[in-house]
């Protein structure tokens, strides 16, 4: 059995919303038939909350966070969802005309400098 839209309405859950109104203070999000909320300006980028209109649109869809619901349940103060983006780690790769030589002739040192550092740490 599908869940409906209703059971999706609680705080902390992330669900689609479309922009009916806005205003200089927000953006008013339709949940569902029964309940909307308000994103507030401070909600918002900074760009974006100077100049809301030039970034938002009527009708638009959104994924909003929703923050808290206000007794009756019937209107939710939201966050627009962003999701966080990890950076991929990448190794950098090149080529050498020595190949493994440089390792070859720093081996010795790196084995002088392990062996060191443990004699140093049983003093």
């Amino acid at each position: 059995m599908r869940s409906s839209h209703k059971d999706k309405i609680k705080e902390g859950n992330v669900v689609a919303g479309k922009i009916t109104g806005i205003q200089p203070y927000g953006l008013f999000i339709k949940l569902s038939e029964e309940c909307s909320g308000l994103i507030h300006k401070s909600e918002l980028s900074a760009s974006e909350g100077e100049d809301i209109e030039r970034y938002f649109k009527i009708g638009q869809s959104l994924k909003v966070k929703i923050l808290r619901i206000k007794p009756g349940g019937n209107q939710a103060i939201l966050r627009i969802h962003r999701p966080i983006r990890r950076r991929r780690k990448t190794a950098k790769h090149f080529e050498t005309t020595r190949g493994f030589e440089s390792l070859k002739e720093q081996l010795p040192r790196f084995i002088r400098s392990a062996l060191k550092k443990q004699k140093d740490k049983l003093n």
